[in-house]
């Protein structure tokens, strides 16, 4: 079978590249695992939509994989709420259906999927989709400039960070100092390759250390503009 690189922080050649996946049929869901811990994985496996996004937000895998067709919660709707956290507005997700019309495609896509794929027959090909979404995934998103104001009890401070996973409904702010979970920002970049600027205010809802210095930040913008929208849109889409 695929083996792949093993990566992780500097320094630590031996963190797994770790892979969530929900399937509510228990003998598929075993024999997924099985393959993607062949293949070097470290697995969560989730019988359930709801157990996919609790561990989702707990565990912060870099792939996740979704069944379309669960009971209660969906795969499209998990894959929805998964968005709603701003730390996971980027990592891949793959819903896979046993069926699937166009307007299925659509529902999945609309929901934040990045892929929507036919369930694979053959345990094997999920491997050969896994490698080619974390190819593509590799080629490192930009780093952005983002000046902010954080606004506290001492009155208004400047701060410069950078923004990684920039999305429409928020971006994961990297900073030399940490920022309290509950913050309001007032938020200010320019979008590479544009002379767009764009100014909004976002919610501070996750704070943790950086595994490479420093701090990162889950922003949660609470006052896009339309047409900051639609220019965050074709810059990520582009």
């Amino acid at each position: 079978g695929a083996r792949f690189p093993r990566e992780g922080p500097a320094g630590d050649g031996l963190a797994k590249i770790t892979v969530l996946i929900a399937d509510d049929l228990k003998f598929f869901l075993d024999v997924e695992s099985t393959y993607l811990r062949r293949g070097g994985f470290e697995v969560i496996p989730v019988g359930s939509g709801d157990q996919a996004v609790q561990l989702a937000s707990e565990r912060r895998p870099q792939l996740i994989l979704l069944d379309l067709e669960m009971p209660g919660m969906d795969g499209s709707r998990a894959c929805a709420a998964i968005r709603r956290d701003p730390l996971l507005s980027a990592t891949p997700i793959i819903i896979m259906s046993a069926g699937g019309t166009e307007e299925t495609r659509d529902r999945c896509l609309k929901a934040g999927c990045t892929e929507f794929v036919a369930k694979p027959e053959n345990p094997e090909e999920l491997l050969g989709i896994v490698a080619r979404v974390l190819k593509l995934r590799q080629r490192e998103a930009e780093r952005i400039t983002v000046v902010f104001n954080v606004t506290g009890n001492l009155g208004s401070r400047q701060v410069v960070g950078r923004a990684a996973n920039l999305s429409t409904t928020g971006l994961l702010l990297e900073t030399s100092t940490p920022v309290n979970v509950g913050s309001v920002l007032q938020i200010e970049f320019f979008l590479p390759k544009t002379r767009h600027a764009v100014k909004v205010k976002g919610e501070v809802t996750r704070a943790d250390p950086n595994p490479e210095g420093g701090y990162r930040s889950g922003v949660r913008f609470t006052d896009l503009s339309q047409a900051d929208q639609e220019q965050i849109l074709e810059y990520v889409s582009a």
